[in-house]
């Protein structure tokens, strides 16, 4: 990840929030050691990880637009 893209995302109040939630540390953990595949099924199990995952994506899609 480009330094200039981390530095946005952690001015981002709202995104640091969520990657520091107890929830989201547990969805980085299964994506890190059991792969893409892993959380894709987390996904469709577990509504809390999918909101989680789908509110880290809209944040990360507003920085890539703006």
């Amino acid at each position: 990840m480009p330094p200039d893209m981390l530095k946005t995302m952690m001015s981002d109040p709202e995104l640091v929030s969520m990657l520091r939630s107890p929830k989201m540390q547990d969805v980085m953990k299964l994506l890190m050691t059991d792969g893409q595949e892993a959380l894709e099924e987390a996904m469709k199990t577990d509504q809390e990880t999918y909101e989680c995952v789908q509110k880290v994506n809209q944040i990360m899609g507003r920085m890539n637009q703006g």
